[in-house]
């Protein structure tokens, strides 16, 4: 039992005299050491930088074959990062859809004609028939004078009786909002070639409807307009000075 709790000592001491040459080396270098460390980081990161700048140089040599393993869908392209989505809840229509501006043209303005018409419309009245593209300036009973026009198109197309209210010549054009937009037109048109207005005008109750001449003849006898009736200027001219203010506008089918 003694000998053993001498040999028990003996390691001790020596681990003990062992651990303190130990601490004696290392307070011997400590003073070395930090600058050792730093080195070897400095080291570490030079060699690294060069290792990217090699490594980048690689792929770009081979961005071709390296892009079309690595993206799915090909090699990326110059500015493919920076090109800004278009907004994926609302796309304007294409400009080419919107009214193109007045051009003219030469159309060639047939003479008004002389007809018959049902005896029930008095003297003085318009009637206007949707499906002939026709107006009737009733001169007497049961005759009248004919006169092509544009009538609106399939959605804005209507029938009734309105009275004329007023009467312009040379009118000024007021756009809605959204034939300003459509047609590309600003809020107030004045009296021109560019004026679908036309020399005259004839407005039809308390509504935005008119019986007006057209800076664009080559749509007469079409299905086109907003609601209101396109004459050509001639006629327009000639009808603004038999109708009077009162007088009834009848359009049927």
């Amino acid at each position: 039992m003694l000998a053993r709790a001498t040999w028990f000592l003996t390691i001790a001491n020596h681990r003990k005299k062992k651990n303190a040459i130990s601490s004696k080396r290392w307070m011997a270098a400590g003073e070395g050491r930090h600058t050792w460390g730093l080195d070897l980081r400095l080291c570490g990161a030079g060699a690294m930088k060069r290792f990217l700048t090699l490594a980048a140089l690689l792929l770009f040599l081979s961005e071709q074959a390296w892009a079309q393993g690595f993206f799915q869908y090909g090699a990326p392209y110059p500015g493919q990062y920076y090109r800004i989505a278009p907004y994926p809840y609302f796309t304007p229509p294409p400009r080419v859809n919107r009214r193109a501006s007045a051009q003219p043209a030469n159309i060639k303005v047939p003479q008004p004609e002389k007809a018959t018409i049902d005896e029930q419309y008095a003297k003085g009245s318009i009637v206007i028939v949707n499906h002939e593209r026709k107006l009737y300036f009733v001169e007497d009973a049961g005759q009248a004078i004919r006169y092509p026009v544009a009538i609106g198109s399939p959605v804005d197309q209507w029938e009734g009786v309105q009275t004329i209210t007023a009467k312009r010549e040379n009118p000024t054009w007021y756009p809605p909002e959204d034939i300003q937009w459509e047609s590309n037109v600003p809020p107030v048109v004045p009296p021109g070639p560019q004026n679908p207005l036309g020399p005259r005008a004839l407005y039809l109750g308390d509504t935005l409807y008119r019986i007006h001449g057209t800076n664009r003849p080559g749509s007469i006898g079409g299905a086109v307009s907003h609601g209101c009736f396109r004459m050509h200027n001639t006629h327009i001219v000639e009808l603004y000075e038999k109708v009077q203010v009162g007088a009834n506008v009848y359009v049927v089918p």
